[in-house]
């Protein structure tokens, strides 16, 4: 049975190459998602990546290493720390109104069965247009 997984289109102002400089601006990640610090270098294919969400001392590190990278087209980033696992790919596709985001993601945590997993699918995939919205808009 495949991991669980959500999958989610939206339609974002600007062409590819705007969105996709506002889509991977790690700052931006951690503007939208609360509680939580994404910090790295430029990212590029191998390069890692950290969100620190945290309340206080408490809190836990989702580590991401890049593993593919298509400006301004296609990435994939693989979620390889001991909490969160699971992949993300991202592909950007112009459109007369400006550019689709395509956002596929595997949810998996450690120690949790992939069968409860997917009874917070529809939650999680609500958080991420939210925070996708937010992340890609233009300032």
């Amino acid at each position: 049975m495949p991991r669980p997984a959500f999958e989610l289109e939206l339609l974002v102002p600007g062409a590819p190459e705007e969105v996709w400089a506002r889509l991977w601006a790690l700052g931006r990640h951690t503007e939208a998602v609360p509680l939580t610090v994404v910090r790295g270098p430029a990212l590029r294919a191998g390069s890692s990546f950290v969100a620190r969400t945290a309340v206080g001392p408490v809190g836990f590190d989702d580590v991401m290493e890049v593993r593919a990278w298509d400006p301004p087209h296609r990435a994939v980033v693989a979620k390889v720390g001991r909490v969160l696992g699971g992949s993300i790919e991202a592909r950007l596709v112009a459109d007369p109104a400006g550019t689709r985001l395509l956002w596929r993601q595997e949810v998996a945590a450690a120690g949790v069965p992939d069968v409860l997993a997917r009874l917070v699918v529809p939650a999680v995939r609500a958080g991420y247009r939210k925070a996708l919205r937010q992340i890609t808009a233009p300032r």
